[in-house]
């Protein structure tokens, strides 16, 4: 009979290394952290295949105009977010006169995060997960190889022990339809794609 004892781990416990889609290549990439016994740890992205790498995440700004033409005193509205650089003014074309003038705008500084298009991301870059398969409309996912294959083995055991935890452990988050017997063998195929990937 096939046996897992619970090792009474976190999920925190394997975002030391997270496996990426590169914002470049759409290859994998690894996103690992400065300081690795730190939660809060700034991290470092680097592609082996493209060689694209950064470290932390980049500063942008949200550029925000609120205010009224001066020609016509229509009311001007303009909001732009991941703008790389301050805008000290801005030209606006009035929607109501059609005049065109310099307004000085709000620069709001924002860290940039990639848009994963709602696939499972890293939370600090916001890149979508490299380990990730759909099962039966749901997701599946994991940070790395360590994660997937102490996935797998809960998964695939048919006995599941407890091991006198102080916390909720990672396989006890799990929702039912990863911890179901009678998915079992469909979602370790599952994670043997994956882990050839």
């Amino acid at each position: 009979m096939n046996r897992f004892k619970d090792k009474n781990i976190s999920i925190y416990h394997f975002e030391d290394e997270i496996f990426v889609e590169c914002p470049k290549c759409e290859k994998r990439a690894i996103v690992t952290k400065d300081n690795p016994k730190s939660y809060r740890s700034q991290r470092t992205l680097k592609c082996p295949n493209c060689f694209h790498s950064q470290n932390g995440r980049k500063e942008s700004f949200a550029v925000e105009l609120n205010c009224h033409c001066s020609h016509c005193a229509a009311e001007l509205k303009v909001n732009m977010s991941n703008v790389n650089d301050k805008k000290e003014t801005i030209a606006v074309k009035c929607h109501n006169c059609g005049e065109t003038e310099n307004y000085s705008p709000r620069n709001i500084a924002q860290e940039w995060i990639f848009d994963s298009n709602g696939k499972p991301s890293d939370t600090y870059f916001g890149l979508p997960l490299w380990l990730t398969g759909n099962f039966r409309g749901n997701n599946f996912w994991a940070f790395n190889y360590d994660h997937l294959e102490y996935l797998k083995q809960y998964i695939s055991a048919e006995l599941r022990e407890k091991n006198g935890r102080t916390h909720w452990t990672m396989v006890e988050k799990l929702p039912d339809w990863m911890k179901s017997g009678k998915n079992r063998d469909k979602i370790v195929k599952l994670i043997s794609e994956l882990e050839r990937k």
